[in-house]
């Protein structure tokens, strides 16, 4: 995925880059963070430090997400191109590689070596999708637990002595 296509993309983070592209990052990876849990997918988010002088890919594990910065010379583009390249070569056609990114002639190339391609937009909906689906799931469980089983045993015993009491 590549991290600064999303970011200038979703209305959840793209207000916060122009305070802190720390921030931005940050949060970016908290809702996708979110989305692995929903949707139960590995995610790799990329972002371009090809311009920093010096630099060398660094990779961290934060909230479950594999982020990358790319090394000098290396863009987000590049580093995905390869990944896809060598996952197809490994994995054949048993596990579906999808990359996201808002850019027309990277979704070309991605889907000529055997991704698929999601904008950043699509994603989003499919998100929304999956919050709103879980949500309601959540309300409909908890609607089927009855409500003494969520009350502690003191307010339990104060409803009891208020229903034997005589007013």
């Amino acid at each position: 995925m590549d991290g600064y296509n999303v970011l200038n993309a979703w209305p959840e983070v793209t207000f916060l880059k122009e305070e802190d592209l720390a921030h931005a990052r940050d949060r970016l990876i908290a809702v996708l963070s979110e989305f692995r849990v929903l949707s139960g997918i590995r995610i790799i988010l990329v972002f371009d430090a090809h311009q920093v002088k010096g630099g060398t890919e660094k990779r961290e594990e934060c909230e479950g997400i594999e982020v990358i910065f790319t090394r000098e010379g290396e863009s987000a583009d590049q580093w995905i191109e390869k990944f896809v390249s060598q996952a197809r070569g490994l994995q054949g056609e048993a596990i579906p590689v999808f990359v996201t990114t808002s850019d027309w002639l990277e979704q070309r190339i991605v889907s000529a070596r055997g991704a698929y391609r999601v904008t950043p937009l699509e994603l989003y909906r499919e998100l929304q999708r999956l919050k709103a689906e879980s949500e309601k799931y959540s309300r409909e469980a908890f609607d089927r637990v009855p409500l003494d089983s969520r009350l502690s045993a003191q307010i339990k015993k104060t409803f009891e002595n208020w229903r034997r009491s005589k007013i």
